[in-house]
């Protein structure tokens, strides 16, 4: 009986080739989006998944409240004595991990230099996380120090192929290394990737730290994890720890203007739900998966909608076929299964496209969701697992309805020939006519929304110059080289200025450092950005000199004591103008900022324009800097490039030359809204693309319908034109009813997405039903060829129809 319902599928989908070509090319866009939707949703769940105690690992952050704003700001990393204090004075917890990137070193074996993904950590790391061991021993090459833990594709690049056990590498070309242990390569779905890991006691060793308690409660840079005892009430615990510094050290962070607070994060929830950031791996976000989740699942939905749309307006080619049918004993359930199975075998084919489709497209996904998906991944079981499931969705959503609705004909109507197929199901057919292009229009707008955001953010008048300057990563350079790169560089033919910085636009200094204007430390902490700098970075950026002078090497005071302060931070310390600032005293518990304010610039955006401009303090510190940015005479980039190169080689070949432009590198601050625009510009794209393939064979199916009428009226005397407005205003109307409901939707949403920028461009109703006219016309243009093309038939063989 099964063979037979394909048989008799496959001989329908043979005779009704326009309706079946339709329905498979719709349903293979629509499992396009489905197939992409499973591999990005699946791998973007998985991440830590793996950890065999996941549910009872935590990372611990540190959530800073300002007393006068109430304002909240989540840090990933803590102060160096909490992870102490959580082993030592809380039974519940089980084991504590100690994280720590710096200092940055460079490794180097077999006269080869590698900057590998490096963490410094302690033995607890393997007994808490569960990456998997290749061979010796991780707990005593994280005990001792100047012992390391390497992966297997480092051990492969140091050594080039040979066991690395016990053997050495350099560190900082100077300190020998010695090779513990060799792990598996960490999972792609893991929030902490690394290549090294290196002791705590390298660590102390490297920085001279000895006693963590002791040297800061300030130093928020030690990241720490928890793993808690089993059993353990977890809420309860988080409430009791909650509160660790400002028990320990509450005057401190009050006189800071703060409120400091531990928040217990979840590990599974670190990659998509964290507000902290991750600065030991990729982050990703649980609002770009339900975006990509959504406009995957709307262009499934559409697909269904035309195959429901088509098969129900279609029922005319197949009342006489169900009335026999049930004449001759076929049950109802028998009707269902066949036309059920129809949708399964069109679905089939739609899913080998699909996937022929989703081979080809790959790249294209994989740069708008920042991802490396290969074909593999559509061979992984889960993957596999999920096809197969969509595929039996989509055929039930497809199939469903049209069965139930062919198969309830009465056979003695049909055969009386008092049933009107043709208008059964014509409400519901208007109904998804509308929600399609309610769709389709909807993300064309907000695609408009997106690409007016980035435009202004990229065409935005930023307060600094970024053309024309080249930056390079001096931070491996010890710094009498960069003051002699620095002097050598400015001989160079085409470069007109030459600074160092620990900041620049895009790539921020030291944030949050906490300082005061002199004698009102308890009435007005500020939280500013650091920056030091040398006397040229003014030059070299083209910042605005608003008030006072900049750092002049000629002036002692200038390089020891002087502060350059932004507009902000002058506001942020309380005067009221440029010139109130200058001579005032700022002072730090850190010492950074700290000195005499002897100018003011102009602000400028130094984190992009989804953030607002903060307070930020420059300071002539040269030993702190490592960035050297030049600037360069436009048109020279080639030939600077290559003089830079040569320089290198002959005299700075110890070191890599890493560079990158400036312009450039800011624009990666709009990546996420790049992809945005792209994903968006995609799937408005296709949703338009398939309502217009539904829309074609509606019309196709509505002109054949009506192919007497029309020849009558022609005969009567009506126009071309007539003919064409009575076929196409039916539509047309359903077109202007879901860009009526669009409008306010897309202005929603596009507003509430805009509040996520401190800068922002205006929504404009022009823009909306600019798309409105463009949807309209591209409508219009489907039915209108169509409709010509039937209006210029001969009008015999419309009267022949029946």
């Amino acid at each position: 009986m099964l063979k037979n319902y394909f048989k008799i599928a496959l001989r329908n989908l043979q005779k009704r080739k326009a309706f079946s070509i339709i329905n498979i090319l719709s349903l293979a866009l629509g499992l396009t989006g489905g197939i992409f939707m499973l591999v990005y949703a699946l791998d973007e769940f998985s991440f830590d998944k793996f950890h065999e105690r996941g549910g009872r690992i935590y990372r611990v952050n540190t959530v800073f409240i300002d007393q006068k704003s109430g304002s909240e700001s989540h840090n990933s990393d803590n102060g160096w004595p909490v992870g102490q204090v959580l082993e030592s004075e809380f039974p519940e917890v089980e084991k504590v991990v100690y994280t720590i990137g710096w200092p940055k070193l460079d490794v180097s074996s077999n006269q080869e230099t590698h900057s590998p993904r490096m963490l410094y950590t302690n033995k607890e790391f393997f007994d808490v996380f569960s990456f998997e061991i290749s061979k010796g021993n991780v707990s005593s090459s994280l005990e001792k120090p100047y012992f390391a833990v390497i992966t297997e594709d480092f051990e492969a690049k140091l050594f080039k192929g040979e066991d690395g056990i016990n053997k050495e590498f350099l560190l900082a070309d100077s300190i020998p290394v010695t090779v513990g242990a060799v792990v598996k390569n960490v999972p792609q779905n893991s929030h902490i990737q690394f290549d090294l890991l290196l002791s705590q006691a390298t660590f102390n060793a490297l920085t001279g730290v000895t006693d963590y308690a002791k040297d800061g409660w300030g130093n928020i840079n030690m990241g720490n994890y928890l793993l808690l005892k089993e059993g353990v009430d977890q809420e309860a615990f988080k409430s009791k720890a909650k509160s660790v510094y400002m028990d320990k050290v509450g005057d401190m962070m009050r006189s800071w203007g703060s409120e400091a607070f531990l928040f217990f994060e979840p590990m599974e929830d670190i990659y998509l739900k964290s507000q902290s950031g991750n600065r030991l791996g990729p982050i990703g976000s649980i609002d770009r998966v339900y975006m990509v989740l959504g406009v995957c699942m709307f262009t499934i939905l559409l697909a269904c909608i035309n195959f429901i749309n088509l098969s129900t307006a279609r029922s005319v080619d197949r009342f006489k076929e169900v009335g026999l049918r049930k004449v001759v004993g076929s049950s109802r359930m028998a009707l269902i299964t066949q036309f059920m199975t129809e949708a399964f075998v069109l679905t089939v084919i739609g899913l080998v496209i699909a996937i022929l489709l989703s081979t080809n497209l790959m790249p294209v996904f994989n740069e708008l969701v920042n991802k490396t998906y290969t074909m593999e991944s559509l061979l992984k079981p889960e993957i596999l697992l999920g096809i197969t499931v969509l595929l039996l969705i989509i055929s039930l959503l497809a199939g469903y309805y049209p069965s139930l609705h062919l198969s309830s004909f009465q056979p003695v109507k049909i055969l009386k020939g008092k049933f009107n197929p043709g208008s059964t199901g014509l409400n519901l057919r208007k109904s998804l006519v509308v929600f399609q292009f309610f769709i389709s229009i909807s993300l064309a707008m907000g695609t408009i929304v997106v690409l007016n955001q980035l435009e202004f953010m990229q065409q935005k008048e930023l307060g600094f110059a970024k053309d024309e300057i080249l930056v390079i990563d001096a931070s491996k350079m010890k710094k009498t080289r960069i003051e002699s790169l620095k002097n050598e560089l400015s001989s160079i033919p085409g470069i007109q200025d030459v600074t160092y910085s620990n900041g620049i636009p895009g790539r921020p200094g030291w944030v949050g450092q906490i300082a005061y204007p002199e004698g009102r430390e308890a009435e007005n902490p500020v939280s500013v950005e650091y920056l030091s700098v040398d006397d040229n970075y003014l030059n070299t950026l083209k910042l605005e000199l608003v008030a006072g002078r900049f750092f002049d090497p000629e002036r002692e005071t200038d390089l020891i004591e002087g502060l350059v302060l932004n507009e902000r931070a002058v506001r942020q310390f309380g005067w009221n103008s440029h010139e109130e600032a200058l001579g005032k005293r700022v002072v730090s518990p850190s010492t950074t900022p700290q000195g005499t304010v002897i100018g003011v610039v102009k602000d400028y955006h130094q984190l992009g324009l989804q953030q607002a401009i903060h307070g930020i303090a420059m300071d002539w510190a040269p030993d702190y800097s490592y960035w050297l940015s030049l600037r360069f005479e436009p048109g020279q980039t080639s030939a600077i490039l290559e003089n830079l190169n040569k320089k290198w080689k002959t005299d700075f070949a110890e070191t890599d030359f890493k560079y990158f432009f400036l312009n450039e590198d800011f624009e990666r601050l709009y990546q996420s809204e790049q992809r945005m625009s792209n994903m968006f510009r995609l799937f408005a794209g296709l949703t338009l693309l398939i309502s217009l393939i539904g829309l074609l064979g509606l019309v196709s199916f509505m002109i054949e319908s009506r192919a007497k009428e029309m020849s009558i009226r022609k005969v009567l005397g009506a126009s071309v034109f007539t003919i064409v407005y009575s076929l196409s205003k039916e539509f047309m109307i359903l077109v202007v009813v879901a860009s009526l409901i669009s409008v306010p939707v897309a202005w929603y949403f596009g507003k509430e997405w805009l509040q996520n920028f401190a800068y922002r461009s205006p929504l404009s109703l022009e823009n909306f039903f600019s798309v409105v006219f463009l949807a309209l016309l591209v409508t219009l243009s489907v039915i209108g060829l169509q409709s010509l093309k039937a209006a210029y038939r001969n009008t015999v063989n419309g009267l022949r129809s029946e």
